[in-house]
């Protein structure tokens, strides 16, 4: 009689465990994680980042010459050597972005609300361009921008992070004090 009491005992137990075991699992949430935010948690691949400058210019496709034999102004690297590759004396505005404008920039880059094919077009002037710096001043990425086509050029550190909205970028570029944009076309 004692044996029956005893495995009935167990048995009660170890049924009991399992039923506690099960409904913790049926209150365990299930977590799903949309695209935009795994993309928003995926770190941003500038890790030695200082500081950002938004760069104005009067098409650049139109006065850019400096480019090599193999290049030519459509492919050529922007950046060489952490400096830029073209006239800077063209540059009509520089103005580098506060922490707050800088954060703003960096959500905006790794969305993926409004992803648009980078495809080759025949309107491409570019006007803008986002530098990324280091603390020592050197450049470690870009971003050019033509906003009338929708266009962009980029470094290769920087792919990916196209899921902007061209209208955000304008808004983020007035916020920050840049006043020459495509409508100024002379």
């Amino acid at each position: 009689m004692r044996k029956v009491f005893f495995l009935l005992t167990i048995l009660i137990l170890i049924s009991c465990k399992k039923e506690q075991e099960k409904l913790e699992l049926d209150e365990t949430p299930i977590i799903t994680k949309s695209e935009t935010e795994i993309i928003k948690e995926r770190d941003f691949p500038l890790k030695e980042l200082s500081k950002v400058e938004i760069l104005s210019y009067e098409d650049r496709m139109r006065w850019d010459r400096k480019i090599t034999k193999k290049d030519n102004k459509y492919y050529k690297d922007l950046v060489v050597d952490y400096k830029l590759n073209f006239d800077s004396t063209k540059i009509k505005e520089r103005v580098f972005l506060s922490s707050a404008l800088k954060t703003e920039l960096i959500g905006l880059m790794s969305q993926d609300s409004c992803k648009v094919e980078n495809l080759p077009r025949d309107c491409y002037m570019p006007r803008h361009m986002i530098v990324f710096r280091d603390q020592k001043n050197r450049i470690i990425g870009y971003k050019e921008l033509c906003l009338s086509c929708k266009g962009y050029r980029e470094s290769k550190n920087m792919e990916n992070y196209n899921g902007f909205c061209f209208t955000q970028m304008e808004d983020l570029f007035k916020k920050a004090g840049i006043k020459y944009f495509d409508e100024d076309y002379e």
